[in-house]
């Protein structure tokens, strides 16, 4: 499926949802890519910030970012401990979108869901996008 355009985007359109699994491979690979601990990998737990980078790559890869967007602020409230060979389930909807002048305000839900259809993931990013 390919990106959506910025201006398609209206308040309470929901991505699709995207699953990853999270296999020791690719949280070997995770760790390596931002210097982490490998001790994740003994500890048989995911990193949170990894689930959080896979949930906001699903998003994006949703919709074309204009050139200067800002991504501004997030919030990521973790619930749940996401043992490592898990598949998350990644996705999301527009929460919020404001005109401020020459910027507008876009604010994504973020969501992830494990296999059994809990949710492990919730939070709310902010991109500040130029008019």
């Amino acid at each position: 499926m390919s990106p959506i355009s910025f201006e398609q985007l209206v308040v309470g359109y929901e991505f699709p949802s995207t699953s990853y699994q999270l296999s020791e491979s690719v949280i070997s690979k995770y760790l390596e890519a931002v210097g982490g601990q490998q001790h994740f990998l003994t500890s048989g737990i995911v990193p949170p910030l990894a689930i959080a980078a896979y949930a906001m790559t699903a998003l994006s890869q949703s919709f074309s970012v204009p050139p200067g967007s800002i991504h501004a602020s997030q919030e990521l409230e973790f619930l749940k401990l996401v043992p490592i060979g898990t598949t998350i389930s990644c996705g999301g909807k527009i929460a919020q979108k404001v005109q401020r002048g020459k910027l507008q305000l876009v604010v994504l839900e973020i969501n992830a869901l494990n296999q059994d259809k809990e949710k492990v993931l919730s939070g709310k990013a902010t991109i500040v996008v130029p008019s």
